[in-house]
């Protein structure tokens, strides 16, 4: 069954998502099923309008529009199609049953193609095949000997990714199987166990590219990973590295000891660098541009003193996340391309807390609240917000239906992805385009998600990724039982919505 044309281009280029392992039963199905129905009301009652978008960009040799000019080790940036039809269904539901009291097992990793759906789960990775397989089919399963401890959001054209994780100690650590307590064994806890193994991996294979051990890394529990075009740079406390993404070719190192410490990185089409000066209990804060192929600093901005924290939000345009005199994010500050503030958001907190803070962690490009364009950001306080990058000004507000949440999720060309959660309000969930420009949305996915979906929207505690038309939603940690003889409440790890079209 499908709704409207076939599919028009009007923003990021989407990926394939197959399913994971077969659910326990078939209400996991049944959970994100058909809503034919209530999609042809909605439509009727003319809720949703469909907007032409941003440039396509060129094609690909199957005709979906890519962004124009990358290669293929560049940070992919998707333009996505609208779907053929905007009936859900389920793609994904990927579980795991915890029975240690107490336990909690980091699951920080989420990633996806438009052939497979990768997840982490302490010191494995697994891959579910997309494209509406009734078997909900595994695609590949990579163990580590030990738990991962630092992952990117970022993806390459070519569909690779970059992880941290434990190296030292034993290499046994191969879980123990569907139904128990998997992901790493009694070692599975990041904190646990030092963090030295740098890799690449690729999503739709499952395949190690290549994997080192940083000089001087394992000194510190805290690692930083991310990925710039053609280039993997990685923070650890005491040093930072940055190899070629293709073939792993160190490009340089910086592990002599300084005034200035590396935080951490954030990537994307530049790259930025975190770094606190002078006194540890009272550092002053810079962010650079770097050249990630040399490690030289472009320009550099001083942040205030007195601040208390300091997050990396974009790099292009850069956007920096200041907590000022607070431990909370209190305002976004845009520097210019010379490095030169341009303008100050500030921040409503009673409204907008944007939980960018990762605990015990070097991650500083973690405001998964924040959504940057080219020329403005986006950020939730229940509805939608943009800001001008140039001004500070708030500029446009999407509304969702009386009473609704509405969430950026990413940019797909000069639109904007949103997810619309319809928990407790008797309609279903959905994902929708909107177009800063005209103020129109156009409706992507329409579910009944249920409380499989409901117990992982929180984009404050969990990943929310939108590609190649599908929307997955995921599980940081996965919470072991609090009583002997309890399944634990938190074993639903992942779940994905497609197109039933």
């Amino acid at each position: 069954m499908s709704f409207g044309p076939p599919p028009t281009p009007y923003n990021a280029p989407a990926q394939d998502t197959r399913p994971g392992p077969p659910p326990r039963s078939g209400r996991r199905r049944a959970a994100v099923g058909a809503v034919a129905g209530v999609a042809l009301v909605a439509l009727a009652a003319g809720l949703w309008a469909f907007g032409t978008g941003g440039a396509d960009g060129d094609s690909a040799p199957d005709g979906r529009p890519v962004a124009a000019h990358q290669a293929p080790d560049d940070i992919r940036e998707t333009v996505e199609t609208r779907p053929p039809s905007v009936e859900g269904t389920a793609a994904v539901s990927y579980e795991e049953t915890l029975r240690t009291v107490g336990r909690n097992v980091s699951a920080m990793g989420t990633w996806a193609t438009d052939k497979v759906f990768a997840k982490s789960f302490g010191n494995e990775i697994k891959g579910f095949r997309l494209g509406g397989s009734e078997a909900l089919e595994t695609a590949w399963h990579l163990t580590l000997p030990g738990p991962l401890c630092a992952v990117t959001r970022h993806v390459s054209v070519d569909g690779r990714t970059a992880i941290a994780y434990a190296g030292d100690g034993e290499d046994e650590g191969e879980g123990e199987g569907e139904g128990e307590d998997s992901g790493g064994g009694p070692d599975s806890d990041p904190l646990t166990r030092v963090c030295d193994r740098l890799a690449v991996f690729d999503i739709d294979t499952g395949k190690k590219m290549w994997d080192t051990k940083p000089a001087g890394a394992g000194s510190s529990l805290a690692v930083n990973v991310t990925m710039t075009d053609g280039t993997v740079v990685t923070a650890w406390g005491q040093g930072s590295a940055a190899y070629e993404l293709t073939g792993g070719k160190r490009l340089w190192a910086d592990t002599d000891p300084s005034a200035c410490t590396d935080e951490g990185f954030a990537g994307g089409r530049d790259f930025l660098a975190l770094l606190s000066c002078g006194d540890s209990a009272d550092p002053a804060y810079r962010v650079r541009k770097i050249d990630p192929r040399t490690g030289d600093a472009e320009w550099t901005y001083r942040v205030a003193r007195g601040v208390q924290g300091v997050s990396l939000v974009s790099s292009s345009p850069a956007v920096v996340a200041v907590a000022a005199g607070d431990v909370v994010v209190t305002d976004l500050i845009s520097p210019d391309e010379r490095g030169k503030r341009r303008a100050t958001i500030r921040l409503n907190r009673d409204h907008q807390v944007l939980d960018c803070d990762r605990t015990f962690s070097a991650v500083v490009e973690s405001c998964d609240a924040i959504v940057v364009g080219d020329r403005q950001l986006y950020l939730s306080e229940d509805h939608i917000v943009s800001y001008d990058l140039a001004t500070g000004r708030s500029d446009e507000k999407f509304d969702a239906p009386a009473g609704g949440e509405m969430h950026p999720l990413k940019m797909s060309g000069d639109h904007l992805i949103a997810y619309r959660p319809g928990r407790g309000l008797g309609r279903p969930d959905a994902t929708v385009a909107l177009d800063p420009e005209s103020g129109e949305e156009t409706l992507l996915l329409l579910f009944a998600g249920g409380a499989e979906v409901s117990a992982l929207d929180d984009p404050a505690h969990n990943d929310i990724v939108y590609e190649h038309g599908r929307v997955f939603f995921a599980a940081r940690t996965v919470v072991g039982p609090y009583n002997e003889g309890e399944v634990g409440g938190t074993d639903q790890v992942a779940v994905g919505i497609e197109s039933a079209g």
